[in-house]
């Protein structure tokens, strides 16, 4: 079918190759540049983890741009249609299918990557430990039982499922281990209790929007919560506010539950226990030249002492422990000081190592053969 085949040949074409890789140019200058105003969380989810975007231009003219998310497919979708297209089986050619075959490799890993990987931290201070860590950026609603005696099965709400409720949108979620059901409205991604006499959000009881901080680490979700009791019908409303240190209390079915809007955690296989972190300091100043921690690592009952440094993280059961800060900064000679580490899980780590070698080893390969070739034409041609 001639449509087929003008789509097919369109879709491996050297022309969709070089669009792809100036929209990539130009959504690259537009995102850097983006950050300076927005900063660098907002101008990623805007310009490079969407499938569409509309720039404005001089802030007045918008111009609507395919987002990173969906060039990358575009990208991967041309390589790999152009190798089948073109590909022609000889041993000349060897070194740019194994080429492309590493760069396929490396567009898949970041697919991935994207989608499957967990990141956050975890902050600990010494002879404390953990078996979970947070995320940087995403929220969590936690419900569970107050006040309970023994472990307490607690409901999760992930970010995605109530992130776009804002204004006048609404959402129930049932749980069929509790007593009422949970309505959630007003999403605010940034947000402040509104301060009155009592001060504090449980004596104002009402949030109020605010812009959003250039930092997304400074911004604190707020959210209203409804309980509707199942039996009696009764209905409690809450103001949730990820500033605040406690969770919300209220009282439904005869119990009193915890409500807390926080960022969402991961639970370890093991557990991470600060046993002592060390730092040196550049002289007569508060910046640590280097800093370390060590660790012990628990699973099973068994124990193992690990030293964590900026460039020696912790490898184990496909998730990575880097030191990455400590605090508090501006604590004194004798402030009790915390230990900072990223936690990284994420099934395509070593792809781009992989791909990289590959691609190397393609290109070497093709150039070579391309050498040999030329020389063995030089030496043909002389007398």
């Amino acid at each position: 079918m001639p449509v087929l085949k003008k789509t097919s040949s369109f879709l491996a074409s050297y022309k969709l190759s070089c669009l792809l890789f100036l929209l990539l140019l130009l959504l690259t200058y537009l995102g850097t540049m983006s950050q300076v105003e927005n900063g660098l969380y907002q101008s990623q989810q805007k310009y490079f983890e969407s499938m569409f975007v509309v720039h404005w231009a001089f802030g007045a003219l918008p111009i609507p741009l395919p987002g990173g998310y969906l060039v990358m497919i575009l990208t991967f979708v041309n390589l790999f249609w152009g190798a089948v297209v073109r590909f022609r089986w000889s041993l000349s050619r060897v070194g740019i299918l194994v080429a492309h075959i590493g760069i396929l490799l490396l567009l898949g890993g970041s697919f991935v990557s994207y989608v499957y990987s967990e990141s956050g931290h975890m902050a600990l201070y010494e002879n404390e430990s953990s078996d979970e860590f947070e995320a940087s950026y995403e929220w969590e609603i936690g419900v569970g039982e107050a006040a309970a005696a023994g472990p307490v099965t607690e409901y999760i709400i992930r970010e995605s499922d109530f992130d776009r409720l804002s204004g006048g949108r609404a959402r129930t979620f049932k749980f069929s281990g509790l007593p009422f059901d949970l309505k959630v409205s007003g999403y605010l991604p940034n947000a402040a209790p509104e301060t009155g006499a009592g001060s504090g959000l449980r004596a104002a009881g009402r949030l109020t929007a605010l812009p959003m901080d250039r930092e997304q680490e400074q911004n604190m979700a707020g959210a209203t919560v409804t309980l509707v009791d199942t039996q009696a019908g009764a209905t409690h409303e809450a103001q949730l506010w990820a500033g605040n240190s406690a969770p919300t209390i209220v009282e439904a079915g005869g119990k009193r539950w915890n409500l807390a809007l926080r960022k969402h955690r991961w639970k370890l296989p093991f557990s991470i226990r600060l046993d002592q972190f060390s730092r040196e300091l550049h002289p007569r100043t508060n910046m640590a030249s280097k800093f370390s921690s060590f660790v012990t690592k628990t699973e099973d009952g068994l124990s193992q002492q690990v030293r964590i440094t900026m460039n020696e993280p912790l490898r184990h059961r496909g998730y990575t422990f880097y030191q990455s800060s400590w605090g508090p900064q501006n604590g004194g000679a004798n402030a009790r000081l915390y230990s900072v580490f990223s936690v990284v899980r994420n099934p395509a780590d070593q792809v781009p190592l992989y791909s990289c070698l590959i691609t190397t080893v393609g290109l070497i390969l093709h150039f070579m053969q391309r050498l040999l070739a030329y020389l063995r034409k030089e030496k043909a041609g002389k007398p």
